[in-house]
């Protein structure tokens, strides 16, 4: 870690959900603007791992074991460690909104009681199994990604996010001034909203939200959303001037790889920087300096997670602007420069040519490289990320994009968003 940049603190998120007459709705919580972190935002409950989520007898009321929560993360923590993160987010999430995942005889004053003494510091989540003889419903919990605190931010967090459905008969509660309001929305509403500026809304909020977009069943969020193992990064060398960087926890979902191309000689356009968690973006400035280059700016094919998700930390940490297609910025809560077609990125010095491709999404694009050589596809092929339920494709928009790009770059090499190439 460079001096003067903190170390982020683990943390653990749940993202609450319950049935709603038109879908799924998620619980939002409102900080108020005079808190230290995230003011005035729109957040999921939440918090920091304490030292008392590790405590062994906490562990052995845990429904989820040490060995299956390590697993269950991508298999990039110890399992002591990974199930402290499972008792963390229970514990926040019954702290910060009055939900226990617990089976438990107690009723429901004492539960109550607990839970202030709980947020008094008078107690610990030990005691408090302890003496309401908790069985604790990690199981209940399911994995969805990892979020890094970018490293200009004074204060830092790695935060495992997971979601929960609310439990039969429990309505969420609030105590203390951590939280101005709530509210249940849709995933898609809690988006409008922030591409309205209603509301405020962090990288990993809106991301969450766009994962989840179009889930209709909570069954698809542990069949098809949950994390798999973390793989490695990966470098290769495509051409003189194109390096493809495999980063493997796009969206920040271990197991969903996602390439990410570096273009240029010295000066460099990344294209699609999908995973925010660090390794593979730290990779990537690497190449660029071991060149004797500099990143100059970043280039996303489309607005989806696994492809963007890791550009704003990598943007505020160099000092550069973000290139997306005409719609993007509606997805995304930082500002992006919207691209023309048949535009050439000058930010390179390897020419890099603009097409509108939409089909796969409104904003899709690709990128052709020098005369045409290379071509950045994104999600063109058809292969989206493997964690993912993504919406519907125009698939007359999506022909036309495809016949297009042959006449544009018909010799080109095709350079796709996921593995294989």
């Amino acid at each position: 870690m460079s001096p003067g940049i903190a170390v982020p603190r683990p943390a653990a998120t749940v993202v609450l959900l319950r049935p709603g007459e038109a879908g799924l709705e998620v619980l939002l919580t409102h900080r108020p603007s005079t808190m230290a972190f995230a003011a005035g935002a729109h957040v999921f409950p939440g918090g920091r791992v304490d030292p008392g989520d590790a405590d062994p007898a906490l562990a052995a009321r845990s429904v989820v074991s040490a060995t299956a929560a390590a697993p269950a993360l991508g298999g990039d923590l110890p399992p002591a460690t990974a199930l402290a993160a499972y008792l963390a987010a229970l514990r926040e999430l019954f702290e910060e909104a009055g939900v226990l995942l617990a089976d438990t005889s107690a009723t429901g004053e004492r539960i109550r009681e607990a839970r202030s003494a709980l947020l008094a510091g008078q107690v610990t989540l030990a005691e408090v199994a302890d003496s309401l003889d908790l069985s604790l419903r990690t199981d209940l919990l399911t994995p969805l990604s990892r979020w890094v605190t970018p490293a200009s931010s004074p204060r830092r967090f790695d935060t495992r996010f997971f979601a929960a459905m609310l439990p039969d008969g429990i309505e969420p509660s609030f105590e203390g001034d951590e939280v101005a309001a709530h509210a249940w929305l849709r995933p898609a509403d809690a988006l409008a909203g922030m591409a309205d500026g209603r509301l405020l809304l962090w990288l990993p909020t809106s991301s969450t939200l766009q994962q989840l977009e179009h889930v209709v069943a909570f069954d698809e969020i542990r069949e098809r959303l949950a994390p798999g193992r973390l793989g490695a990064v990966v470098v290769e060398t495509v051409t003189d001037t194109v390096t493809r960087i495999g980063m493997p926890a796009g969206g920040g979902v271990a197991g969903q790889p996602v390439n990410a191309y570096l273009v240029g000689s010295r000066r460099f356009v990344l294209a699609d920087p999908g995973d925010p968690t660090g390794p593979a973006l730290d990779r990537a400035i690497a190449i660029a300096t071991k060149r004797g280059g500099t990143i100059e700016a970043i280039a996303l094919t489309h607005a989806d997670p696994d492809h963007a998700a890791g550009s704003e930390a990598l943007a505020e940490r160099l000092g550069i602007h973000i290139v997306a297609g005409p719609g993007a910025g509606r997805s995304l809560p930082y500002e992006v420069r919207e691209a023309a077609d048949l535009e050439t990125l000058t930010e390179t010095d390897v020419p890099l040519t603009v097409v509108l491709i939409p089909g796969p999404r409104p904003d899709h694009m690709a990128l052709i490289v020098g005369d045409g050589a290379a071509v950045i596809t994104g999600d063109l092929d058809g292969i989206r990320g493997a964690h993912a339920i993504v919406g519907p494709v125009d698939r007359a928009a999506l022909e036309a994009s495809r016949e297009r790009l042959d006449r544009l770059a018909p010799t080109a090499v095709r350079l796709p968003g996921h593995p294989p190439v």
